[in-house]
């Protein structure tokens, strides 16, 4: 695959079969990220990746917005986005039984973390699925308790409110004893991110949004595909492949792409001062 091609549609996603697993398209709605998600948790489940982790865009105004924009409400206004596509989500990995019985339980006593627990009840228990919402460091013990009584029935968190890069704190709460629970104390998320792994959470569908240099790009993990791949939007509107990796792509990393292409910074070209980002570049 050629740096900048374009992205391929969904038709051809969908009716191309191939040996290999395909290059994932980035969702231009909450309709196909939806879709495109639970394509990559059942292929998972199938393969007996019972424990999964999500990272998804917000709907919003008609467009996927990222998380880390500007959101007035925090993290509040933000679970009123994530609880409804969690319980769409069910919905859809659901596949013995299309109509599960929802309930949602609230995780968060004080009512201000967003945070909850969704319950995807089926028609025999054994289809039963149980998904996170916005889990945070304080629901380790409620994902402990869920995925013990879970057994191999499936459990998935959808955007976890720890980041996925990390600090200094985050790298010294990763360590053993006594310095990895100063690292922890002082905000890092190490400790919580060891859990996770120990629990056997596995990244399946990873989808967020960056700024880089002005320009819209999103990078994506999709099981089964299995590296990172990095897309952008040209000036035309056009969603384009730009790149992939086998780590998670930084902001320099996308910056590094965008730069080997030849491509200008956003605020030079709309100045006119250099030509414009097309999908022929």
């Amino acid at each position: 695959l050629s740096m900048c091609s374009p992205e391929a549609s969904v038709s051809d996603s969908t009716e191309k079969e191939a040996s290999e697993p395909q290059l994932p398209v980035v969702p231009k709605n909450e309709e196909e990220m939806l879709a495109f998600c639970a394509a990559s948790v059942k292929a998972a489940f199938a393969e007996g990746v019972t424990r999964q982790k999500i990272r998804l865009l917000m709907p919003r105004g008609g467009e996927l917005a990222a998380t880390d924009e500007d959101w007035p409400g925090g993290i509040m206004e933000l679970y009123g986005y994530c609880s409804p596509l969690t319980r769409n989500l069910i919905r859809k990995v659901s596949t013995n039984d299309m109509a599960p019985l929802l309930k949602e339980q609230r995780l968060d006593e004080s009512g201000v973390d967003g945070t909850s627990l969704w319950i995807g009840q089926c028609k025999e228990a054994k289809d039963d699925v149980t998904a996170f919402c916005q889990p945070n460091t304080e629901c380790m013990d409620y994902v402990k308790q869920v995925c013990k009584s879970a057994g191999p029935r499936l459990v998935f968190m959808t955007n976890p409110q720890w980041r996925e890069t990390k600090d200094g704190y985050d790298l010294l709460g990763s360590k053993d004893g006594m310095l990895g629970q100063i690292g922890n104390f002082l905000g890092g998320t190490g400790g919580v991110r060891k859990e996770i792994e120990s629990l056997g959470f596995k990244d399946i569908y990873l989808l967020q949004k960056y700024y880089v240099r002005g320009d819209d790009c999103q990078i994506l993990k999709a099981y089964p595909y299995p590296n990172w791949t990095v897309h952008v939007t040209n000036d035309d509107g056009n969603v384009l492949f730009l790149g992939e990796q086998e780590d998670r792509p930084t902001y320099q990393d996308i910056e590094k792409l965008l730069e080997e292409k030849g491509v200008a910074a956003k605020w030079a070209r709309d100045a006119g001062l250099a030509k414009q980002f097309s999908k022929d570049e």
